[in-house]
């Protein structure tokens, strides 16, 4: 692990027992405006999942019942520890599962998922093009992710032909199956 990717983490894991407290209204904004254009549906993948706030606002907004299977993949240890507890108190057994893992390497068959989430992690990838490129893979469905307007990340893949389809205050949300992955790299 290096680059900005071991920062990252080393922040997460610093911060994580406060993360609900001070990202939770946020993420569910997001989360709100995504969900609206793209439901959950079969097997789902929340890729950089933290504590697991989107299981839980899915939960609370009816929409976990649409999800066959829910897998929460983080690369912090202890964000992913919260997020396992979170899961056992939201989901009946084995329909939520908790992985410890990089966007940028998932550790997850291709095809897999019907729905893929990526909220507020492309931002943090020391490989954005790599990390897109593994989200597309795992995926037969919509990659739904957001970036941070104010970053240059989001000019990169809207110029790859990503389509936003909803902004926050913050952010913007993009569906990112539109992108040309021959230009990627």
């Amino acid at each position: 692990m290096s680059g900005k990717g071991r920062i990252i983490r080393e922040r997460y894991e610093a911060t994580c027992k406060g993360y609900d407290e001070l990202y939770r209204a946020e993420q569910y904004a997001k989360y709100a405006v995504a969900l609206k254009k793209v439901p959950p549906r079969g097997k789902v993948l929340d890729a950089g999942c933290g504590t697991a706030l989107l299981a839980e606002y899915m939960k609370v907004a009816g929409l976990l019942d649409s999800v066959e299977v829910y897998v929460c993949l983080d690369y912090s240890p202890c964000m992913l520890n919260i997020a396992l507890w979170r899961l056992s108190t939201l989901c009946s057994p084995g329909k939520c599962v908790g992985v410890l893992g990089n966007v940028e390497k998932l550790p997850l068959p291709s095809k897999h998922f019907d729905v893929v989430y990526s909220f507020t992690v492309l931002d943090l990838v020391d490989d954005l093009h790599s990390s897109v490129s593994e989200l597309l893979r795992v995926s037969r469905g919509p990659v739904i992710a957001s970036l941070l307007k104010r970053l240059s990340y989001k000019d990169s893949l809207l110029e790859l032909g990503a389509e936003v389809v909803g902004i926050t205050d913050k952010d913007v949300i993009l569906l990112l199956n539109t992108i040309n992955l021959h230009r990627v790299h």
